[in-house]
């Protein structure tokens, strides 16, 4: 039986890790050691063993879903999507949850990309340098979804956000109403500016003005609904609102259900319109929201199909998939007359 590492290490001086160093290759000793240990380990009998696997076989056929957290019903959509598409190819789906924090975003695209992923899905984006950095160093197909980085070029399947709130705030207008509130999202948020910005360039071109008090920010949740909900109710009548433009069907859910507990009645009172009501499968509301939607499910599909693209032609040209917003007309939205 030959001898082990430690017992060549005492016998010719040399620590065992300069003894690894010599037998995996590595050119940080010098000739006269390497030739020493070399000989000792001929004379020892001494059996390399074979390396673990490397990372790129470790995680070969798994994708990591990268998301700020899961109470978002599109987000749900979107890895659903992701899954079943990679998972009709024998691939498995991670998900990682970011909080919204940028500094766990970028930690968790470093982990998949040195354990050797075949793929990444970010489907929240806050852009930093480090991000931007490791974008630049990794191999790993990365696809944007429903988010992209104003700064590089990157694979991207998203929903045209701009319009989204463009012509949504533009429903409420085409139908008589002019003091239209909105419930926007997290600033941080690409996908939430970019709707915000939509409903500011309606209300300019179409000559409204806008007050600060017609912009609320929330955080996408049921609950941030509810707090707007409260602020309308403590307005005095006259000065309410006709309208409300909601980035989230979750505000959007969490706004009417605090007017209809003080007696106020959607599309009556006030009209509502939104984005992604998906709220609907996740938790009752007795309204029907008008919206301008996405369906997340088909995006989540197109961003695997994708990565699987990048995967067998890494080289090529990055992609930017935008889909149009789909009208979908319910009871929400009442002509003012």
């Amino acid at each position: 039986m030959g001898k082990t590492l430690l017992e060549i290490s005492k016998e010719i001086g040399v620590s065992t890790a300069t003894i690894s160093r010599v037998l995996n290759g590595e050119d940080c000793v010098s000739p006269e050691t390497r030739e020493r240990v070399l000989t000792a380990v001929r004379e020892s009998g001494y059996e390399k063993r074979p390396r673990r696997r490397s990372a790129e076989l470790r995680g070969s056929g798994t994708v990591l879903v990268i998301a700020g957290q899961l109470h978002n019903p599109i987000t749900l959509g979107f890895i659903d999507g992701i899954r079943q598409r990679l998972a009709a190819e024998g691939m498995r789906t991670v998900i990682s949850l970011s909080d919204y924090e940028t500094s766990a975003e970028c930690d968790a695209l470093k982990y998949a990309a040195q354990n050797g992923f075949s793929g990444i899905f970010l489907l929240n984006a806050i852009e930093s340098k480090r991000l931007v950095d490791l974008l630049g160093e990794i191999k790993t197909p990365v696809i944007f979804v429903n988010r992209f980085l104003r700064s590089v070029d990157t694979d991207v399947v998203t929903v045209d956000n701009y319009r989204c709130g463009y012509l949504a705030t533009e429903y409420l207008i085409h139908r008589g109403h002019r003091r239209i509130a909105h419930v926007a999202g997290p600033s941080t948020s690409v996908t939430c500016r970019d709707r915000t910005q939509g409903y500011l360039d309606a209300m300019r071109e179409y000559g409204i003005k806008i007050d600060k008090s017609y912009l609320f920010y929330g955080d996408r949740r049921y609950r941030s609904g509810c707090e707007f909900g409260a602020q309308i109710v403590a307005m005095p009548q006259e000065k309410r609102f006709t309208a409300v433009f909601s980035t989230t069907g979750l505000m959007a859910a969490g706004m009417v259900d605090a007017l209809r507990a003080d007696g106020i009645r959607v599309p009556d009172d006030i009209s509502v319109i939104c984005n992604d009501d998906y709220s609907r499968d996740y938790m009752p509301c007795p309204i029907d929201f008008t919206t301008f939607e996405q369906d997340p499910i088909l995006m989540g599909k197109t961003a695997a199909e994708l990565l699987l693209e990048r995967i067998s032609s890494p080289g090529g040209a990055p992609k930017r998939m935008v889909f149009p917003p789909v009208l979908t007309e319910h009871n929400s939205v009442i002509l003012k007359r």
